[in-house]
């Protein structure tokens, strides 16, 4: 039915050609360029975001003083320490956690460790000062050692050959832009020796192959420096240096 004064508008499909976008011109490029060099590192992004949100009283799952569901990630902790003890680890294994966050995910770890064999290393103190200040007891007892990672502390580390690294909780949050500087950090700190355990949810496929989640062994493998080797475990991508 028709309406008097109205002409109803004609429906036009649109190919894929139609919808296509038009290549940015110059002055867009260089602007992209310019604003990725004055933008924050994704780590900073993060930190910032995290501390942010930790302030305005909401609960991270990990971070900060107090978490969502404490429960849960305790016993996720007590299951990811038992893993890290099928993996290898000892108690008097000198063990670097690369992303140790507040110690959530540490705590059943450092309980296992003989005291003096835990480094936890982060981005922020703020984020590992959430810990030490709710284990206080423990830290001391353990003696406990944190730092902020940076090239001049990873040398020291490394100098110390550990034996076992983990990492639990971080490369689910490492963006691709980020992923190999982030392997090149944990690569920096192997020894010949060292396990090194990276928490990454695996993906068991049709043939029975496991893949990870996040970042595949495959992908990760690419980005390496050369003489290292990842592999993906059922409990995590597993990163040694090659004989």
């Amino acid at each position: 039915m028709s309406v008097p004064g109205f002409e109803p508008q004609r429906l036009h499909i649109l190919s894929n050609d139609n919808l296509a976008r038009p290549a940015p011109s110059p002055m867009k490029k260089a602007i992209k360029r310019i604003r990725n060099v004055f933008r924050k590192p994704a780590e900073e992004r993060y930190v910032e975001a995290v501390l942010k949100k930790i302030g305005t009283g909401k609960r991270h799952s990990t971070l900060g003083p107090e978490i969502r569901d404490e429960a849960y990630t305790r016993a996720k902790a007590e299951r990811w320490c038992n893993q890290m003890i099928d993996l290898g680890l000892k108690s008097d294994h000198l063990c670097v956690e690369y992303g140790c966050g507040s110690l959530w995910a540490a705590e059943p770890i450092i309980r296992f460790l003989d005291a003096g064999r835990y480094f936890g290393l982060d981005i922020t103190d703020q984020f590992y000062a959430f810990g030490r200040e709710r284990l206080s007891d423990l830290v001391h007892e353990k003696q406990v050692r944190f730092a902020v990672i940076a090239e001049p502390t990873l040398r020291k580390i490394a100098a110390l050959q550990p034996d076992f690294l983990f990492s639990r909780k971080v490369l689910p949050h490492v963006p691709d832009e980020a992923l190999p500087r982030y392997l090149a950090n944990v690569c920096s700190l192997l020894a010949p020796k060292t396990i090194a355990a990276l928490d990454n949810t695996p993906v068991i496929n049709d043939d029975g192959s496991v893949t990870g989640r996040r970042h595949t062994a495959e992908a990760m493998q690419a980005l390496l420096p050369k003489g290292f080797e990842i592999t993906q475990s059922r409990y995590a991508a597993v990163l040694r240096r090659r004989a």
